[in-house]
């Protein structure tokens, strides 16, 4: 039972009411007065008077945390002291959020003689830093007023990633950049950093360098360094910028920007026809060059250069040992069909051959390496293609990592992915939501020229690389399930190409490779 009261109010225990009659004519009156007045005392769970009481409450420790305020007490509201209040918080003068005051506190409802819970035990984000003010104010539950419980002084972390841009270096058609980014919440892990040119992002880079000045200065472990090569289109003057990713509170955080002059590349020959057929090797200008050796720290497991010719129609009579083709179904669109006929091999190279057919159905192609001539991917490893593809309007293509089982929630990589009279994007689909990407980026390269793609996967970290350099790399959502290697070339939508659109991807050799 509330005993709270107003001084000078009146007082009654269970069984006692004191009440002055004055007059022998009012004694019934005054009985019926004592019976109401003990009735309210026994069924009212607030004390008498209760109504024109206001919250009260005590503030018992504030503390300041990286972006957040901790803030212990109890309050409570002595016209419903029964039930649950809650409080307000504010953080230099800006109202951070309410705290509810439902933890049991058995020594407020002993020294206040009520019931119910009306401890307050919680956190808010706060979105000022530094030195500030946090003032705590007990909520009323009717029409009363709201009352100030008081104010402490505490220093709040700011959240956000801190670090810097060292440096930006320019050659045609090459940045690097220099720098270290650390992220307070995850003080011991590394961060993602997007790159900027002109606005633009390029790529995003992961400190994966060991800066042992930034672990001995911040007082922290990991690796927080960031020295790489990016590709890039941009030429001329040119503004560099890093930006930070945020993890868990706080926001992004721009590390600088540079303006550097990035020599513009040198436009490449462009070969003569050949008059009349070749019968002799190759050269790289035309064919895109022979297949190298694995790359240092892989281990091939799957090769082809595709040095056997194939008429079409005959690809899978002379590489049905190591590919799967897709042949009579429906494309992703459905726009299209792929057809087996639409490979061939010619000087060392693979055709795959977009048009629309005589009963004007739009055609394409489609393959899966086999790895050891059976069916199935890896959980993790480096995949290489080099290829070119003429603008074919309507048309596109998709290197991608897809699931053994068919599963779209086991992850899907995308590299290279596109139009084909449009640039080479990247995506890296959610694990688990696929219809998101954790990752996208548009390189600004085209398919016209010879380019090498390359996809690094490890358990840790997902990269892909033009040419050996690196355009995005990521370390979160990375896929954990069985995929392989795909190679689609297809109609972009369900409005089907120009009848006359017409063209080729063309693929110089292909590999696979496991780490060690």
């Amino acid at each position: 039972m509330d005993m709270q009261t107003n001084a000078g109010a009146v007082r009654t225990r269970a069984g006692v009411v004191t009440a002055t009659v004055r007059g022998h004519a009012r004694r019934r009156l005054a009985v019926v007065a004592i019976v109401t007045t003990i009735v309210a005392v026994v069924f009212s769970a607030s004390p008498v008077l209760a109504a024109t009481a206001t919250p009260t409450g005590a503030i018992d420790t504030v503390r300041a945390g990286l972006g957040t305020v901790t803030v212990r007490g109890w309050a409570v509201d002595r016209a419903k002291s029964a039930v649950s209040t809650s409080v307000r918080v504010t953080i230099g003068g800006r109202v951070a959020g309410t705290v509810p005051a439902t933890t049991a506190r058995a020594d407020v409802n002993r020294h206040l003689g009520v019931r119910g819970k009306h401890g307050y035990s919680g956190s808010v984000t706060s979105a000022k830093y530094g030195k500030q003010s946090v003032c705590i104010t007990a909520l009323s539950l009717t029409r009363g007023k709201d009352v100030a419980l008081g104010c402490r002084t505490v220093s709040i972390r700011n959240p956000s990633p801190i670090g810097a841009l060292d440096r930006v270096a320019a050659t045609p058609g090459t940045l690097t950049v220099r720098g270290w980014a650390l992220d307070p919440d995850t003080s011991s892990a590394s961060t993602d950093v997007t790159v900027t040119v002109g606005g633009t992002a390029i790529a995003t880079v992961h400190t994966d360098a060991l800066r042992g000045d930034v672990n001995r200065g911040h007082h922290v472990t990991g690796r927080h360094g960031f020295d790489t090569s990016l590709a890039t289109t941009a030429s001329g003057t040119q503004s560099v910028c890093a930006v930070a990713e945020n993890v868990g509170t706080g926001t992004d955080t721009r590390l600088g920007c540079r303006t550097v002059t990035v020599p513009a590349v040198a436009p490449s020959p462009v070969p003569s026809p050949p008059t009349a057929p070749s019968t002799t090797a190759p050269t790289d200008g035309q064919d895109g060059g022979a297949m190298p050796a694995a790359a240092s720290g892989w281990t091939r497991v799957f090769g082809e250069d595709f040095t056997t010719p194939a008429a079409p129609g005959g690809f899978m009579a002379a590489y049905g040992d190591r590919f799967v083709t897709y042949d009579g179904f429906n494309d992703t669109s459905g726009a299209g069909k792929y057809r087996q006929s639409a490979l061939s091999v010619a000087d060392g190279t693979l055709d795959m051959h977009m048009h629309t057919d005589a009963s004007g159905q739009p055609t394409g192609a489609a393959f899966i390496p086999l790895v050891d001539g059976r069916w199935g991917g890896q959980t993790s490893g480096r995949y290489d293609i080099r290829l070119r593809a003429d603008p074919v309007e309507g048309y596109g293509l998709a290197g991608l990592l897809w699931s053994d089982t068919n599963t779209w929630e086991d992850g899907e990589v995308d590299f290279p992915e596109g139009a084909l009279d449009g640039t080479v994007t990247l995506s890296n689909h959610c694990p688990g939501n696929p219809a998101a990407n954790c990752l996208h980026r548009d390189t600004g390269t085209t398919f016209a020229a010879w380019h090498t793609y390359t996809i690094e996967w490890s358990p840790a970290k997902l990269s892909f690389l033009i040419d050996g350099v690196t355009v995005a790399s990521t370390t979160k959502q990375i896929p954990t399930k069985s995929l392989h290697l795909v190679l689609q070339a297809a109609t972009m939508s369900e409005q089907k190409p120009p009848k006359d659109a017409a063209g080729d991807v063309q693929v110089a050799w292909v590999s696979i490779s496991r780490a060690g």
